[in-house]
């Protein structure tokens, strides 16, 4: 009985997974070395997903060596060569990771290793220290959460000159700017299961020390053609006919009572955030804790977007009342969806869908971007609407002290717990749990 119990908490979204301080410095030293790098988004056939190939390693005898950053400063020195290197994740660019420095409750301080060769920049590894807890849920109920030190490689953190089969370089130049016994786990933000990084950081770490039963979860993205119409020609019909349903119903149903408004100056700040949190109080999302945040974090790193002229918050007004809110950034080339959330009370009205489809609408129409980012985690408008699809799995690695030790040992059983419930209930019957769960936490809230 207990474990069929555990079993529909666990599949009611219940989820042992990582997320501790989304942001942590320095590492265990040992063996631990692990990385955060992002191979290039692999495009699917078909529907399927494609997962890369390990490059094959490179012998190179030129001389490497290594710049540490600790600091704001030393940070800031390797700008030249950060810029240099830069991809197109917004979470490692240098800006946006000084202001998450700068504002991270908990945040120690940086850690960020530059790599040359002969004198120029190979690649880069964006990390950050911090103390905060590291929770571990069943469905969406927390069973314990121990602060911690962790060193987090930020998403896309491993920014290199080459993808020539050089993780064991990054790993060992990781490993030896670190300072034994700072840091309890390392976290590596997102990285595909069997890539060259994965499979080097997973072999490099104890099988006792590393975080076990991690899921992988959907990354998905979609190409921007030159018109929504012809985005929408690209999906099945019945995912058309929706789509063109809910912008007409709501025009006809509202008229001229129908706004949309975008936010992208400095300015309109204040205002973005009260008609968002209005908004987002409201929603399932808020009752988790999750979604949109009006803290000095969001805020500091929503200025910096508006000001660097990435971000991009629409918010949808029915009689001059905002219902329906998404947030992004458009950043070298690619527009990555950030929180979104609707007014339950307009559930019918699917304001959500319209304002979605607004906003694609809009960027078609933009030639500076060419690619629309879904965000993490899977959902059914984004298998609809994507076309390519990417598996990523955060990789934690636990310091081999006894502390961190028990804390792993402990997780580990959860997630297995977790993934014995999956097994049990797949499917439409698990989704719906997760629905149900999600909106009793949501009326609670709002009583």
């Amino acid at each position: 009985m207990i474990v069929l119990w555990l079993a529909v908490l666990a599949t009611a979204g219940l989820h042992a997974g990582p997320s501790a301080a989304r942001g942590p410095e320095r590492t265990m030293s040992s063996d631990l070395v692990v990385d955060g790098g992002r191979q290039p988004a692999q495009r699917t056939r078909g529907r399927k997903t494609e997962r890369p190939g390990r490059p094959k390693p490179v012998e190179d005898d030129r001389a490497t060596s290594l710049r540490v950053a600790r600091d704001e400063d030393e940070v800031e020195a390797l700008r030249p060569e950060w810029e240099a290197l830069q991809g197109e994740e917004l979470t490692s660019d240098i800006d946006f990771f000084l202001t998450y420095a700068r504002n991270a409750p908990g945040m120690i301080r940086p850690h960020v290793v530059l790599i040359e060769r002969d004198g120029s920049p190979l690649a880069l590894v964006a990390s950050r220290l911090e103390r905060g807890r590291v929770p571990t849920r069943l469905g969406y109920k927390t069973i314990f959460s121990p602060e911690m030190r962790t060193l987090t490689i930020v998403y896309g953190g491993i920014v290199a000159a080459e993808d020539n089969g050089h993780a064991g370089l990054i790993l060992d130049s990781l490993r030896a700017s670190l300072t034994p016994g700072e840091q309890e786990l390392v976290r590596v933000r997102g990285l595909a299961p069997g890539s060259a990084l994965h499979v080097e950081a997973s072999e490099r770490a104890s099988a006792l020390r590393r975080e076990r039963f991690a899921r992988a979860t959907a990354h998905w993205r979609s190409g921007l053609p030159g018109s929504l119409d012809e985005f929408l020609a690209r999906r099945k019909k019945k995912v058309r006919w929706q789509a063109r349903k809910d912008v007409a119903q709501l025009a006809e149903a509202y008229g001229d009572e129908l706004e949309v408004r975008v936010f992208r100056s400095p300015d309109e700040l204040d205002r973005l955030f009260e008609d968002t949190g209005r908004v987002h109080r409201l929603t399932y999302q808020s009752a988790l804790g999750v979604g949109f945040s009006d803290r000095p974090l969001n805020r500091a790193l929503t200025e910096l977007g508006m000001r660097k002229g990435w971000f991009r918050g629409y918010v949808l007004y029915l009689r001059e009342k905002p219902v329906a809110f998404w947030h992004g950034n458009a950043y070298n080339g690619v527009f990555g969806l950030g929180p979104t959330g609707f007014d339950p009370a307009h559930a019918d009205d699917r304001p959500g869908a319209y304002l979605l489809m607004r906003l694609i609408g809009d960027l078609c129409a933009d030639e500076s971007v060419h690619t629309f980012d879904f965000g993490f985690g899977d959902a059914t408008y984004k298998r609809q609407l994507g076309d390519h699809c990417r598996m990523e799995e955060d990789l934690v690695v636990f310091a081999p002290r006894p502390r961190p030790f028990a804390v792993n040992v402990l997780r580990n059983a959860l997630h297995g717990t977790t993934q014995v419930a999956r097994s049990l209930l797949t499917g439409s019957r698990a989704d719906d749990l997760r629905r149900r769960w999600r909106s009793r936490l949501a009326s609670r809230k709002l009583t």
